[in-house]
């Protein structure tokens, strides 16, 4: 199988190349308005969901039960969640063992184990009672709804197939949406591919292939960032009052709703700036219409945030508490803290530990690297490095996109989507270890801006000789089917390998 499928790929990508040339693939330009090419991105996106259906058709999706049939602790964190709320509470049904409260500090995984009492495992304990620290927008969006469509509940495998439907079609419409912006007369047939990458390399399919508890919230957080980020950027010079301040309601909702899948997510807000200052503060619209688009987007975040800080408070007396730092879990997570003595491993973890690779498919593992920890216990798996994804190194190139037009926006947005996901894999690596469930933090950002930024070097070619653009167009395209491939790989071997081939 692995053989067949090394030359089947090998001989698909020669034939494109070897087929571009004549064609003159290298210099057709993209145009929105070209109704074939329009029926051509539509299929790309269809194609995108081959992955997505495959892997929720080869694992175990049967819905589950409610009320449980066996145990509350045997359900996962989402299923004691719902529980609690459908019992009119904000913690877990559990009454904790005296022996665990009555410890010093119950964080100790030591002094839990000397107790021999039991516990959930990976759930926070504050005040007496157990909480499931796991952000609550999957049971908003997909448990809630399933529940009152089906009366039961959904199977993480369906919670993930769900999100990742979504969040691929929110992933691809934003690679058009900054193209459309930023980059309007790229190569066509380098955005197909684009398109691809992007959604392959946002580890989007590798998420949904592990799916379980800890990747629900994981699936969650890419799906509602694609989609903030996409209805922001659909916001930036729209020229219809009406429909920005649609836009930034759902911008702002999502932007709610990913902090409430993965909170180090936020970081992402600031990625917006630039055109945020734009569309509330530009010189297009009249002072009355920059207000309302102000307000369209501040008052839902800010009812957004004050729940979910009185969430916070009701469980855990701090509005910024998301719970984490009360887990059990294999250390005392609240010893955590930002060490610069981390900053080198997180930039070598997270952008250059490469997999090794093999003869048989799925041809790559992740590997496994410790290194001296002087700063207290630091959780480290198997990983794999950004950089494996071969068009990720565009992110790195963004400083020759800077042209001698004034592109302020664009300039100061390329430079932050860089300084944000190398900021989040630095906080990734202090406060939550080196794991490849936490590089989904930042892949979607990477794939789809990084693409972004290669697309847009390439147009600096367009004028060049035939042989030229020709050459330019191979490397781009190359880069971004490597990456589409390494995404897809990543469905059978990843932290869980559910769908590892024997």
């Amino acid at each position: 199988m692995g053989l067949s499928l090394t030359v089947g790929f090998s001989a698909a990508v020669l034939l494109f190349f070897a087929a571009a040339y004549p064609l003159k693939l290298h210099t057709i330009t993209y145009n929105p308005r070209n109704r074939a090419q329009r029926i051509l991105l539509c299929a790309a996106v269809l194609l995108c969901f081959v992955p997505i259906v495959y892997i929720f058709c080869n694992l175990p999706h049967e819905s589950v039960l409610y009320p449980f049939q066996g145990l509350l602790e045997n359900q996962n964190g989402y299923e004691q969640q719902f529980d609690a709320f459908f019992k009119g509470q904000l913690h877990l049904d559990f009454v904790p063992d005296a022996r665990i409260t009555a410890l010093e500090n119950p964080y100790d995984p030591a002094a839990r184990a000397e107790t021999g009492a039991w516990y959930p495992w990976d759930r926070a304990l504050f005040g007496g009672k157990y909480y499931s620290y796991f952000g609550i927008a999957p049971l908003l969006t997909v448990y809630l709804p399933y529940f009152a469509l089906t009366y039961a509940l959904p199977a993480p495998q369906t919670v993930c197939f769900v999100l990742a439907a979504v969040g691929a079609v929110a992933v691809a419409l934003l690679v058009l949406r900054l193209v459309h912006l930023f980059v309007p007369d790229c190569n066509f047939c380098a955005l197909l591919l684009a398109i691809f990458a992007a959604v392959s390399g946002s580890l989007l399919y590798m998420v949904q292939a592990s799916s379980d508890m800890y990747y629900i919230a994981v699936q969650s957080g890419i799906t509602h960032l694609a989609l903030f980020l996409l209805f922001a950027f659909c916001a930036y010079k729209q020229p219809k009052t009406g429909k920005a301040v649609g836009f930034l309601i759902l911008s702002a909702l999502n932007l709610v709703l990913t902090v409430l899948s993965r909170p180090n997510m936020a970081l992402y807000a600031v990625l917006t700036v630039p055109i945020f200052l734009c569309i509330f503060f530009g010189k297009g619209s009249t002072r009355l219409q920059n207000v309302v688009k102000l307000f369209s987007f501040t008052v839902p975040t800010l009812l957004g945030a004050a729940g979910v800080m009185w969430y916070n408070f009701a469980r855990f007396g701090s509005v910024f508490e998301f719970g984490a730092t009360y887990q059990l879990t294999v250390c005392d997570v609240s010893q955590y803290h930002l060490s610069g003595a981390l900053l080198l491993p997180a930039l070598y973890h997270y952008f250059f530990q490469f997999p090794a690779w093999k003869t048989a498919f799925p041809y790559l593992t992740l590997t496994f690297e410790s290194f001296p920890q002087k700063t207290g216990y630091l959780y480290v798996a198997r990983m794999l490095g950004a950089f494996s994804m071969p068009s990720f190194a565009g992110i790195v190139l963004f400083p020759a996109t800077f042209g001698k037009r004034k592109e302020y926006v664009k300039s100061f947005t390329f430079t932050l989507a860089c300084v944000c996901c190398f900021a989040l894999a630095f906080l990734d690596t202090c406060l939550g270890g080196i794991c490849v469930r936490y590089l989904a933090d930042i892949a979607p950002v990477l794939a789809v801006f990084s693409g972004v930024i290669l697309l847009d070097l390439q147009t600096l070619f367009s004028k060049n000789k035939l042989g030229v653009q020709y050459a330019v167009f191979v490397v781009v395209c190359l880069l971004f089917l490597l990456t589409a491939a390494v995404g897809v790989l990543l469905i059978f071997e990843n932290e869980r390998n559910f769908l590892l081939t024997p």
